[in-house]
C-alpha cells in the first residue's frame, strides 16, 4: 500500500469495545426497548455463526495479486524474475475480470492472480485510472464467482465492516483471504491532500474509514456489510509505523465507482469532468458572506487554472464561493470536485456562486480533464 500500513498493539481495549459493540448488536435485534439482564451462550454463537456464513460466502470473490519486475542483463536467458509488490482483488465478472488498486499493480512486469481455490493465473491488465485509484485485470479463467455490489448510500457509520485480502501477502501461496471484521467509523474521509505528488492527478475523496484491521497487501480487497455486498474498495491507512493502527480507508461504492469498473472492463478511458478551478472549504467568516446559504458551506476558489478553461470563460475569478452546482448545493471542496468529476464532458451546467455579498449564477461548459491540462501544460 501506499500509505504505511500498521496493526494494533493495544489490542486487549480494542477487544473491550468490541465486545461491548456486540452486546449492543444482540440487544438491537432482540427489539425491547432496554438491554436485557443476561445474553444467552446462544445469542454469542449465533453471531458467530453469522460472521463464519458471511466468511464463507465471500471469500471465493476474493483473489491475492503478486507482482514481479523482469531484470538482467544480456539475453532472455539471463532475466530474472523479482518480487515486486503484493496486494488484493476480488471477482467483477465470472469471465475472469479482476477490480483492484491501480497502485497495486503500477510498475510491475508481471502480475499474478491466485484465486481462493489456490490456482494461479498470469494476469493482464484491461485498463486503469490512475485518478481514481482502480485497475482492471482480466485472467485466462472462467466461471468465477463475482462479487455482489452495495451503495454507499445505505451505509451507516457504526455497521459492521469486514476487509478481505491479502495482508502481508499471507494468501500468495494458496489464495485463502484473511478476514478482519469492524465497523464503519465515519464516511466522507477527504484524503487527497495527504497524497504526495499532484493532487491534480489523484484523488481521495468521499472515503469510508473503517476500523476493520488493514495492513500492507490489502489494497485492492472488497470491504464487505454484513449482507455480504462490497460497500468499498480497501486503498489506504493513515499510519506512524507502517501497519495498522485502526483508520483503514476503502473508495466507497456507488453508481460512479461501478461506472468506472464497467468502464475499465470495456478498455476504455475513464473521463473526468474539469472545471479549471482550485478550490478551498469556506472558513466560517467567509460562510457568513454566503447568501441564503442556510446549512449549505460552499467552496471557494482559490485559483483559476488554466487561465482559458472552463471557470475562465464563465467569468468565475478567485475568492468567489461556489454554493451550487447544477442544482446542487455545495458542502464544501471535495463534494464540489466529487460532483464536477463525474459530470459528463461536455455538459452544460449552471453554477451559482457569490462574489462580495451578492449571489451570481453562470453558465459553465465542462470539459475533459486530462485533455484540458495537456493542452494547457503540454511539458508536464
Amino acid at each position: 500500500m501506499d500509505h504505511q500500513p500498521r496493526t494494533l498493539s493495544k489490542n486487549r481495549s480494542f477487544r473491550a469495545a468490541t465486545t461491548g459493540i456486540i452486546f449492543l448488536a444482540l440487544w438491537s435485534a432482540r427489539g425491547s426497548g432496554h438491554p436485557p439482564d443476561r445474553y444467552e451462550l446462544a445469542d454469542l454463537k449465533a453471531l458467530e455463526q453469522a460472521f463464519t456464513d458471511l466468511t464463507q460466502k465471500v471469500r471465493p470473490s476474493v483473489v491475492a495479486i503478486r507482482t514481479y519486475r523482469i531484470r538482467g542483463p544480456g539475453s532472455p536467458d539471463t532475466l530474472v524474475k523479482l518480487p515486486f509488490s503484493q496486494g488484493s482483488g476480488f471477482v467483477i465478472d465470472s469471465g475472469g475480470y479482476i477490480a483492484t488498486n491501480r497502485h497495486v499493480i503500477d510498475g510491475a512486469d508481471l502480475i499474478s492472480v491466485i484465486l481462493d481455490n489456490g490456482l494461479n493465473y498470469d494476469a493482464v491488465v484491461v485498463k486503469f485510472d490512475e485518478r481514481g485509484d482502480l485497475a482492471v485485470l482480466k485472467v485466462d479463467a472462467a466461471d468465477l464467482t463475482p462479487v455482489r455490489f452495495g451503495d454507499i448510500a445505505n451505509v451507516k457509520v457504526n455497521q459492521w465492516a469486514f476487509a478481505c485480502g491479502n495482508p502481508f501477502g499471507l494468501a500468495n501461496a494458496d489464495g485463502r483471504a484473511s478476514v478482519t471484521y469492524g465497523v464503519v467509523s465515519a464516511l466522507g474521509r477527504q484524503m487527497t491532500d495527504r497524497l504526495p505528488g499532484n493532487d491534480q492527478v489523484h484523488y481521495y475523496g468521499n472515503l469510508i474509514e473503517t476500523s476493520a484491521a488493514i495492513n500492507p497487501g490489502s489494497s485492492g480487497g472488497p470491504l464487505f456489510n454484513i449482507d455480504g455486498e462490497v460497500i468499498g474498495v480497501v486503498t489506504a491507512i493513515v499510519s506512524a509505523s507502517g501497519v495498522n493502527e485502526g483508520h483503514g480507508f476503502a473508495i466507497p461504492i456507488d453508481k460512479n465507482t461501478r461506472g468506472i469498473l464497467e468502464t475499465l472492463k470495456a478498455g476504455k478511458e475513464v473521463r473526468y469532468g474539469f472545471l479549471g478551478v482550485t478550490v478551498d472549504d469556506v472558513e466560517p467568516a467567509d460562510a457568513r458572506q454566503v447568501a441564503d446559504s442556510g446549512r449549505v458551506r460552499g467552496a471557494r476558489i482559490t485559483g483559476i487554472d488554466p487561465p482559458n478553461g472552463p471557470a475562465a470563460a464563465a467569468g468565475l475569478k478567485p475568492f468567489d464561493i461556489i454554493i451550487e452546482f447544477d442544482g446542487t448545493p455545495i458542502e464544501g471542496k471535495d463534494h464540489l470536485v466529487r460532483l464536477v468529476g463525474y459530470t459528463p464532458v461536455g455538459s452544460e451546467v449552471t453554477i451559482t456562486y457569490v462574489r462580495r455579498q451578492v449571489k451570481r449564477k453562470a453558465m459553465v461548459k465542462v470539459t475533459d480533464r486530462l485533455e484540458t491540462l495537456n493542452a494547457a501544460h503540454p511539458n508536464k
